[in-house]
């Protein structure tokens, strides 16, 4: 499926769950947050990134450039304005034209279109959950969220989270292709895709796997099975960003 495409698919089923539950509705996995937080929240990283890749920025846009997003219900109208001007911004961009992120890698709008997929897709989830029923993700997808989570989103927002964590997690997807081995030494994680021994494994369907990843699932259901040291179970939820 096309990457826009997608965005839009993830992003308008967002809305969708978020119309449904209401925007009192909270949010499980998101401490703290309803649904007016989840919608306001990826509402500004839309229009962040619509901003640094039309202007190709090379580096983070002021925050005074922004408006704040409505706390009533007319939040849901300017969510789909702001999704329109990112699918028309990443769908007209350059792929390897250079723009501003974050991870100091990959300084190109390739980076924004697979990131703004997977954000899209993550809290999609987590606004149906909030409806009452969410759906997985398809393997392809599930795989590249758990790859950009390990090889650039951790790198950049783990290291300080559990400086004291020296520990290595199998992650074995069991329905499609997708293995990985992160190690973590004074809580700064390094992965490499192969079939390795870690100290914790945990396998399963990569939907779910995706899920548990991300702190969404526990690692006793959705099919997962966790092997070896499950002490460190808490240890991987303490450094999921």
């Amino acid at each position: 499926m096309d990457q826009i495409e997608q965005l839009r698919i993830e992003s308008e089923a967002l809305l969708t769950a978020a119309r449904t539950a209401g925007l009192d509705a909270p949010i499980e996995h998101c401490p703290g947050w309803d649904m007016q937080r989840l919608v306001s929240h990826t509402a500004k990283v839309f229009q962040r990134t619509a901003v640094v890749v039309e202007e190709g920025l090379m580096a983070p846009p002021a925050n005074d450039r922004f408006t704040q997003f409505a706390k009533d219900e007319a939040i849901f109208d300017q969510f789909a304005e702001v999704l329109e001007d990112l699918a028309d911004a990443l769908g007209n961009a350059v792929p390897n034209a250079p723009s501003w992120n974050f991870s100091g890698e990959n300084l190109t709008n390739a980076f924004w279109v697979r990131r703004m997929v997977n954000e899209a897709a993550v809290h999609r989830w987590d606004a149906q959950h909030a409806a009452g029923r969410a759906e997985g993700f398809a393997p392809e997808l599930a795989v590249d969220i758990i790859d950009e989570l390990l090889f650039v989103l951790m790198p950049v927002l783990s290291a300080k989270k559990n400086p004291e964590l020296s520990a290595s997690f199998h992650f074995h997807c069991t329905d499609t292709e997708g293995e990985w081995l992160t190690t973590f030494t004074a809580g700064s994680p390094v992965t490499t895709r192969e079939h390795a021994k870690g100290q914790l494994a945990v396998r399963g369907p990569s939907s779910s796997l995706c899920l548990w990843a991300w702190n969404r699932l526990p690692a006793s259901e959705g099919g997962l099975e966790a092997l070896g040291d499950t002490d460190l179970l808490e240890a991987w939820a303490s450094v999921v960003p």
